[in-house]
């Protein structure tokens, strides 16, 4: 299939999330204090990906997000914090990482030189584009959306609509989605009508029953079909 762009989620397709959210993880909770534990990052991370999920789903406000997650991890870990400072203290942290999925910056250069690229991402615009910039991104996507910049997230057909708005609005069967949500990209990449790759590094099950067009376990196997 002869795509003329290649819409590639940003964390843990293109950006190493987990390795992130741990290292701001670690920083915010010392600068408080709190020694870093073994199980602390585990803890955060299924918290947060719930709160993601339900913000995902309309089920809570972006504000409500900001907090509710902090508010759970310390009352699940013992401890007492006021949740909105340590929240500027966290996404701080976070801002300044810039670290990438294993094999990222090869397939973004070498597809860079075969399609138009942009980079569509569930976020807070005050983390992810300072993250975008440090991990040298920016120079090859012609475009960078970011939910919180716009009021839509995936798998909204509005976030995707605003992204086609953007990008020219090509045929939807010239674009490919690739990233690791089944129900941000992949669901609601079909569901929009384009063609969608599912990330899966880890071997997860589609509990979801999405049917992307192509699955991959690493960003190097998208050699086989792009």
């Amino acid at each position: 299939m002869p795509y003329h762009w290649i819409l590639f989620d940003a964390d843990n397709t293109i950006l190493d999330f987990d390795r992130s959210e741990r290292q701001a993880l670690q920083y915010a909770l010392e600068e408080l204090g709190i020694p870093f534990g073994n199980g602390h990052h585990e803890t955060y991370n299924r918290i947060n990906k719930a709160c993601w999920k339900a913000f995902e789903h309309g089920e809570i406000s972006k504000e409500e997000l900001r907090s509710r997650r902090f508010k759970l991890f310390f009352e699940e870990i013992g401890f007492q914090a006021e949740e909105n400072g340590f929240g500027a203290r966290y996404l701080h942290h976070l801002s300044q990482t810039g670290f990438l999925i294993e094999g990222a910056m090869e397939q973004v250069q070498r597809l860079s030189k075969k399609y138009r690229l942009a980079l569509v991402t569930n976020g807070l615009k005050e983390v992810q584009r300072p993250r975008v910039e440090k991990a040298g991104l920016t120079t090859y996507f012609q475009s960078i959306i970011v939910s919180d910049e716009i009021g839509h997230s995936k798998p909204n057909a509005s976030f995707f609509e605003y992204t086609f708005e953007q990008i020219g609005q090509p045929p939807r069967d010239k674009v490919l989605i690739v990233g690791d949500n089944l129900n941000a990209d992949i669901r609601g990449g079909a569901e929009f009508g384009i063609h969608t790759c599912w990330y899966n590094p880890s071997g997860q099950k589609n509990e979801l029953g999405a049917s992307p067009n192509y699955e991959v376990a690493s960003l190097q196997k998208l050699n086989a079909f792009l």
